[in-house]
């Protein structure tokens, strides 16, 4: 008899499956009475959905809400998150010698971004051990610290392992109820958290060749995907430190120390594009910080990283890209590479999927809120949580939560929505629900005025 074929593999698909999938497992197990002190089922699935999209927005409060066990519930989905399930299970696999099908290969390179089938298994293994040692050795710097100011020890490591966790996975959970506001007059914490999550900001492919080629020396030079991140990386932070430190000198920053202003200055200009940890109440920025905040959250990580946004290299081609029509060029080039006109049609895809979305998601929010919303703090929430940024300007009616727990059951549903298509990519998105027509033909070309 003949073999009945198989459909084709939509990588897409079955990643997002896969994460809607743990995100109600997550809810069910939030919604335990062994988990927290009281919690409905929409803000349950909105903490799971945080949780595994490494958002940090909350509409219950981490440290009083949720029990031990909801805390180390809450841990787990980051970490899950953050690393991807198929990376958990790849790394699995290769440590009991499994093979990989060709589906959890594809699904692998889909969930990472990876530029190659081969050496899958041994990458994702690569992956794990680096992240846990990344978190291992800032758990353990912070343990050290929280020791010192009289935490006591089970406390200190309860909470360094949790923000070490949540840092290198670009969480922005924080097992404080105010964040990391108690820790703006430190250096040490600072220091630590943001060099965690500008690792896993950064994307595991990027981490790997920095290793190769500077400690191992196993390669004798960066690839142009990790030359083009940490270029367009260390351009965001100058910059964004820079913009903060004018716009905030004299207003948030005034009650700080020179030292102080830089550390903190420095720290929320990371902090928007990946992780969602703040040292500085936001909602006391100039408004024009928050429109500058809102710019680089929309950007957010990098790819293969653990944050969303349109990524830090679809940024660099649009602007070169503009650059390129502007000064009448027809080719891009970067570090002597000229980049395809396919990367560059995906780049203007994904921006435009994601402004699309962005606004849709916000007149949704408007719309069907039972309460009128201020503009500003809708804007900030929806880019926040396109990002997996978490930060927020706040609840109206309760401290230190984000403004989500004033909306709706649908509202927050839109929060939901858009958390997860951050987390996934726009474009994953598009190509698991619209199916592809191969053209064998052409049209005849036309004219039409634009600008």
């Amino acid at each position: 008899m003949p073999r009945k074929l198989q459909k084709p593999v939509n990588p897409g698909r079955l990643l997002i499956t896969g994460y809607l999938t743990i995100i109600l497992l997550g809810a069910v197990l939030l919604y335990l009475p062994v988990s927290s002190h009281g919690i409905t089922p929409i803000d349950a699935l909105y903490t799971s959905t945080s949780a595994v999209c490494v958002t940090g927005l909350i509409v219950k409060d981490t440290a009083t809400d949720f029990t031990l066990v909801g805390k180390i519930i809450i841990l787990l989905l980051i970490q899950i998150g953050g690393l991807g399930y198929m990376i958990l299970s790849t790394a699995f696999f290769f440590f009991i010698g499994q093979r990989l099908s060709l589906r959890d290969r594809l699904l692998v390179r889909e969930s990472i971004n990876y530029l190659s089938y081969e050496n899958l298994r041994r990458f994702a293994f690569n992956v794990v051990r680096v992240t846990f040692l990344a978190e291992g050795v800032g758990a353990l710097i912070l343990f050290t610290y929280f020791v010192r100011t009289d935490m006591k020890i089970e406390y200190a490591a309860g909470h360094a392992i949790f923000h070490s966790v949540s840092a290198f996975c670009n969480a922005g959970f924080s097992s404080f109820s105010n964040n990391l506001a108690g820790y703006a007059n430190s250096l040490l914490v600072p220091f630590v958290i943001s060099t965690l999550f500008i690792m896993g900001g950064l994307g595991f492919v990027v981490i790997s060749d920095v290793y190769k080629t500077y400690i191992r020396k196993t390669s004798d030079r960066l690839s142009l995907h990790s030359k083009s991140v940490l270029t367009v990386t260390a351009c965001l932070i100058g910059i964004g430190t820079l913009i903060i430190l004018l716009l905030e000198w004299n207003t948030s920053l005034k009650i700080f120390s020179l030292t102080q202003k830089i550390v903190n200055g420095f720290f929320m200009a990371v902090a928007p594009r990946t992780a969602g940890f703040n040292l500085i109440n936001i909602s006391v920025f100039h408004q024009a910080t928050m429109f500058f905040i809102i710019i680089l959250m929309f950007i957010g990580a990098s790819s293969g990283g653990t944050g969303g946004g349109i990524k830090t290299t679809t940024f660099s081609l649009i602007i070169l890209q503009l650059k390129a029509l502007l000064t009448g060029h027809t080719e891009i080039l970067i570090f002597k590479r000229r980049v395809s006109n396919e990367q560059i049609f995906k780049a203007f895809l994904i921006v435009g999927l994601a402004v699309t979305w962005v606004l849709t998601s916000l007149i949704l929010l408007l719309i069907f809120n039972r309460e009128p919303l201020d503009i500003m703090t809708a804007i900030f929430e929806i880019f926040s949580a396109f990002g997996t940024v978490g930060l927020s300007l706040g609840s109206r009616f309760v401290s230190n939560l984000s403004a989500s727990y004033d909306y709706s059951v649908i509202g927050k549903l839109i929060i939901i929505m858009t958390m997860i298509i951050g987390r996934v990519g726009v474009l994953t998105l598009a190509t698991a629900l619209i199916k592809k027509k191969i053209l064998t033909y052409t049209h005849p070309e036309g004219v039409i005025l634009v600008g």
